[in-house]
């Protein structure tokens, strides 16, 4: 389980242990000879070494230093090191445990970090006041333990109430990429107060759980503040559409296209949906299509493009792009069948061979009922409706027959599967009393309807019971 970002703990270490600029200058080179000329490195440290021997912080940032390259003896040894020449300096041990638990974390990056886990907690003991034990060991357990990780940052904000856990516990879960966590943890900070890193992990994190209103928010306030920022303006566009706020998001969507960089298919297809929300058709059309200039195989803009031509009264143009989106799209969605059975339905209700259209739509209901079982009675519940719009009652009577067996006898039947129910029984048994005229067909619907909804005037009726009962 990789359960820390290795550059970002790195990057804490030398910030947090390299401060004096000495040693920071006299490293450099030695960090530079670790990656080009590692045979030169070995003189270079001892230099260093004689040079800081009475620095632990220099130690320390070396160690790190061989860290970064993955020498992870040579980093040892100086967290060895300076744990058995500073024993009564206690800032200094953490340091030097913190660096042995990053090793450790380094090594079994696929395993629970119960090794790195131990050394950091070594860390938070010899120096409560260091906040990195803590924020390294709630990294460990992030996704393993949500409580250990809670208790961790707890006895942090006792120990330092000053410092931004908040803002650093969000980081932390972002690297994870729990980004429910992330939010939940960014969502308790002042804006003001985050970095630029910090506020494009903040809208990310908003977007991807579907915090839109505030992916907008965060959005605006680090474009304005950081206005070079394209993520900004990118997330921006994207969360103004999913809040239906169509004209914000084209206005967004003209700063964000006019910056530096590349644009995919996603970008494109967004621009388009703030057209076609905004009921702009040719102007969303065109951006569709450049979404599969940009890639041949993205397969949301021929649904887009779909119901773009749909609600331009195109269904031939609607029908042609929905076929495609379904055969490129093997985990298309309920939806996606039934806006396709409502290209059908509407062709058919325009006159356009309504028979063979109406059966084609409540075909594609029979199709959706098969792969989401879930959701059969649903989809039975609205082939019956096209097939009674179509003036076949006895189709539709059978529809709502197949919801009958499917929820009758069902003992944990949610609110929704109980109104498809009723409604099947109402429509069986008023097909029967009124369509057929053979009210003993109808009365074991109403029979059951009666049992459901006591009320209904005309399972009374049908049964023979005083409607004032």
């Amino acid at each position: 389980m990789k359960y820390f970002v290795v550059g970002a703990m790195l990057s804490i270490t030398a910030t947090s242990m390299a401060q004096e600029v000495d040693f920071n200058t006299a490293l450099q080179p030695i960090a530079q000879a670790m990656k080009e000329n590692p045979t030169a490195v070995e003189k270079m440290a001892k230099t260093y070494m004689g040079q800081f021997k009475k620095d632990p912080n220099a130690l320390i940032a070396l160690g790190s230093a061989y860290l970064t390259v993955k020498n992870f003896d040579k980093a040892d040894e100086i967290a060895d090191m300076v744990i058995l020449k500073y024993k009564k300096d206690m800032a200094a041990q953490a340091e030097a445990y913190i660096l042995k638990g990053d090793i450790e974390a380094i090594k079994d990056q696929a395993g629970d970090g119960g090794s790195a886990a131990s050394h950091y907690a070594t860390a938070m003991s010899l120096d409560p006041k260091n906040p990195q034990g803590y924020m390294r060991y709630a990294a460990v357990y992030r996704t393993i333990s949500p409580k250990i990780v809670e208790q961790t940052y707890a006895k942090l904000r006792e120990e330092l109430p000053n410092f931004p856990i908040d803002a650093e516990a969000a980081h932390s879960f972002f690297g994870g990429g729990l980004f429910a966590k992330a939010f939940e943890n960014y969502a308790k900070c002042n804006l003001d107060q985050l970095d630029e890193a910090k506020l494009v992990e903040y809208v990310i994190a908003a977007f991807q759980t579907g915090k839109h209103a505030d992916a907008l928010k965060v959005a605006t306030y680090g474009g304005n503040k950081f206005a070079k920022n394209a993520t900004f303006a990118q997330l921006g566009m994207w969360s103004a559409v999913e809040n239906k706020k169509f004209d914000e998001a084209l206005k967004i969507a003209q700063r964000y296209f006019a910056m530096d960089g590349d644009k995919n298919a996603t970008d494109y297809t967004y621009f388009g949906k703030a057209f076609l929300g905004a009921e702009q058709y040719t102007d969303a059309l065109a951006q569709f299509n450049k979404a599969l200039e940009v890639s041949a195989d993205a397969t949301e803009p021929l649904a887009r493009i779909s119901e773009t031509y749909k609600k331009m009264g195109d269904e031939d143009k609607a029908l042609e792009y929905s076929e495609i989106y379904m055969q490129k799209n093997p985990n298309a969605s309920p939806s996606d069948y039934a806006n396709l059975a409502g290209i059908y339905a509407a062709k058919a209700e325009k006159g356009i061979d309504p028979a063979v259209n109406y059966k084609k739509s409540i075909g594609i209901y029979d199709k959706m009922a098969a792969k989401f079982p879930v959701i059969a009675s649903w989809a039975h519940m609205i082939a019956a409706g096209i097939a009674d719009k179509s003036g076949d009652t006895d189709l539709g009577a059978s529809y709502n027959q197949k919801i009958v067996d499917e929820l009758w006898t069902k003992t944990n039947r949610d609110a929704d599967e109980t109104g498809y129910l009723t409604q099947a029984l109402r429509l069986l048994g008023f097909h029967y009393w009124s369509d057929k005229n053979d009210l003993e067909a109808a009365k074991p619907y109403y029979e059951k309807l009666i049992t459901i909804d006591p009320t209904d005037k005309n399972a009374k009726a049908a049964l023979g019971i005083d409607l004032d009962e």
